[in-house]
């Protein structure tokens, strides 16, 4: 089995492993084997859903966390070998004139690259015409299903207008759209900085469904 693993592979499931416990490196990949069939591929691993790694490790003696089978998920599907790293808060500036805050669906620094049920966390941006900041990081730590994970989830980002993500079911997706948040699905993963510019960019003349957004910002609450 040595032999049909490359240098590549070989780290991708090193830096995978530590993100379970009380396992080492060679049962993991006798579970990923049994799981995949031999040999193991790039293409095999990315190809393995949250669902199935947590019914892999149900099927074994080894306990897991949800929020440990995201994390080895995010390593496993990844472009870049790494350890999936959150992105540190820089200083904040006061941006001027109207802002939209942005969700961002991530598990490796400043990109979108989760999907929204299964993501490491969410960073939260503040976009204006004068430019963008990343305002806060929120890890998706809950482990819970169904329907009462999508209302945490939601909750989590309740005071975002719109989330970029690469991936949402359709009923998530109606739920997040009833919480006033705008899904922006994105076909393949890239820097947060992507979405940003092309926002900040319209911000000065902002198409109806922007508009739309920062018009509901400026109406009064009654009590």
């Amino acid at each position: 089995m040595k032999s049909n693993i490359n240098d590549n592979l070989a780290l991708r499931l090193a830096v995978a492993s530590k993100a379970i416990s009380d396992i080492e490196l060679k049962q993991f990949v006798a579970l990923l084997v049994g799981q995949c069939g031999e040999p193991l591929s790039e293409k095999k691993l990315r190809s393995l859903s949250p669902k199935a790694l947590r019914e892999m490790f149900q099927a074994s003696s080894v306990t897991v966390e949800r929020s440990q089978v995201n994390q080895l998920h995010a390593i496993l599907s990844s472009e870049q070998i790494s350890p999936m790293e959150a992105p540190k808060l820089p200083e904040q500036t006061l941006l001027n004139g109207p802002k939209v805050r942005l969700a961002v669906s991530s598990n490796n620094l400043e990109r979108i690259d989760g999907h929204f049920g299964s993501c490491l966390r969410f960073l939260v941006y503040e976009v204006s015409a004068q430019g963008f900041q990343l305002v806060d990081v929120r890890p998706v730590i809950e482990n819970l299903s169904g329907d009462a994970r999508t209302s945490y989830l939601i909750e989590l980002i309740g005071d975002c207008q719109l989330l970029a993500t690469l991936s949402i079911g359709g009923p998530a997706a109606a739920r997040v759209s009833r919480a006033d948040i705008l899904p922006l699905k994105q076909l393949t993963p890239q820097a947060s900085r992507s979405i940003l510019e092309r926002l900040q960019t319209v911000m000065d003349c902002p198409p109806r469904w922007l508009a739309k957004l920062l018009d509901k910002q400026q109406e009064p609450e009654y009590v």
